[in-house]
């Protein structure tokens, strides 16, 4: 036999391989093909209903880890390639018993799509279907966190460990910085009286296209050391409901205070600015009169000449001098200023609307970070809260992969 016959059998036997592994490799490609095809019809089948997507991609990330009773969580997307949303499965044990639901969130993470129980166990709550309707009508398309709205009981007393400053009147009293602050954020500061006592504070920012502090620090946008800021001035608030003093907020040189656990940030400016609510309540100058005086010539006041910050007293204001205040007071706008829902209380938490929530958080998740409320079932507020319990378990897995991948 000739190199040449040798030459002609090994370049066949090449092209043999190549032929073989080509039509191996083909095999290969259209198997895992039609099963990934098979899959995402499976998927569509049980998560269509929930949101209808064109692939569904299984989340792999170590975020998972720290969130035991999310059981899994998928990314949805249309034909472009557009993320849609994400479903997340979560089963946990609540104090109605142990609960199994799955979800649609909004590609943003902010608001909740749809909802359903897929799975109900002996000891666990059960929902007809008219309580999926119910609950389900509530929060399509609701902003995550969800909490029920809860009336605070009229047998709840305050909580008197304090005495109450002197001379305060019943209302509502406001303040606020006639200028922006380093982080482009003007701070106004409301408290509510009652009884001569602060029963209610809120504090807050908004920049100039009226997103405040709060919001876009629970949106990642604002950052501070520690906790959110949103927590950490609902933490300062529902301690000054409690101590009622500023002054035992115990603000050191430099701006902090170390006795409110959680609380890193400088509260001067708040400390500055509940006391000139504190004496605009001695004055029974309102917020409705501050906001009406303030609006009158807010446009056309000149503030560029001012460097100090001083605080403008009430008309019937004592003799204080408001200029030891150190805060200005700002034109305020026509309307009020943007506020997320929740404000401090000292038994229970304030909601926009008046709703009352008899704890400072809900399902691990501070009171200042819940974004809506609803009525639930009206027979089993247990078995509604059960439910969000399962939203909230998601909200917190798809804040942190948010922020993790961001």
């Amino acid at each position: 036999m000739t190199k040449s016959f040798f030459r002609g059998l090994t370049l066949r036997a090449v092209v043999c391989v190549i032929l073989s592994m080509t039509f191996l490799l083909s095999c290969l490609w259209y198997n895992r093909s039609v099963n990934r095809s098979k899959r995402q019809d499976e998927y569509r089948q049980e998560y269509g209903s929930l949101l209808m997507a064109s692939e569904y991609r299984e989340l792999k990330t170590d975020v998972l880890k720290n969130h035991k009773d999310v059981q899994a969580v998928y990314s949805a997307y249309d034909e472009t390639g557009k993320l849609l949303g994400y479903i997340v499965d979560v089963k946990t044990q609540t104090p109605a018993g142990e609960i199994h639901s799955q979800m649609s969130i909004s590609d943003s993470g902010e608001n909740l799509l749809s909802i359903r129980v897929v799975e109900e166990t002996e000891d666990g709550p059960h929902y007809s279907e008219e309580d999926m309707q119910v609950l389900s009508d509530q929060l399509k398309g609701a902003r995550i966190p969800v909490s029920i709205r809860q009336d605070l009981p009229v047998d709840v007393p305050y909580q008197v460990d304090y005495d109450p400053l002197l001379g305060l009147h019943d209302g509502v009293y406001y303040a606020r910085n006639d200028k922006a602050s380093k982080d482009g954020y003007t701070d106004f500061c409301e408290i509510e009286v009652s009884g001569g006592r602060i029963i209610r504070v809120k504090w807050d920012a908004e920049n100039e296209t009226h997103n405040t502090r709060a919001e876009d620090s629970i949106n990642g946008e604002y950052k501070v050391s520690g906790n959110i800021w949103a927590d950490q001035a609902y933490r300062l608030e529902n301690h000054l409901v409690h101590v009622q003093d500023p002054v035992k907020l115990a603000m050191k040189s430099d701006g902090k205070t170390e006795i409110i656990d959680g609380v890193t940030i400088e509260i001067s400016t708040f400390v500055k600015l509940v006391n000139s609510c504190i004496e605009y309540s001695r004055s029974s100058y309102t917020k409705d009169m501050y906001i009406r005086d303030h609006s009158s010539d807010g446009d056309t006041k000149e503030t560029d000449a001012k460097d100090t910050e001083d605080i403008t007293p009430p008309p019937s204001a004592n003799a204080t001098d408001p200029s030891a205040m150190g805060v200005t007071a700002t034109p305020a706008p026509t309307k009020a200023p943007t506020q997320v829902d929740v404000i401090g209380g000292e038994d229970g938490v304030v909601s926009g609307d008046g709703a009352n929530v008899l704890s400072e958080s809900v399902d691990g998740i501070p009171m200042s970070e819940i974004r809506t409320y609803i009525d639930g079932l009206t027979d089993d507020k247990a078995k509604s809260a059960a439910l969000l319990t399962t939203v909230n378990q998601a909200y917190m897995f798809i804040r942190e992969y948010l922020n993790w991948v961001g």
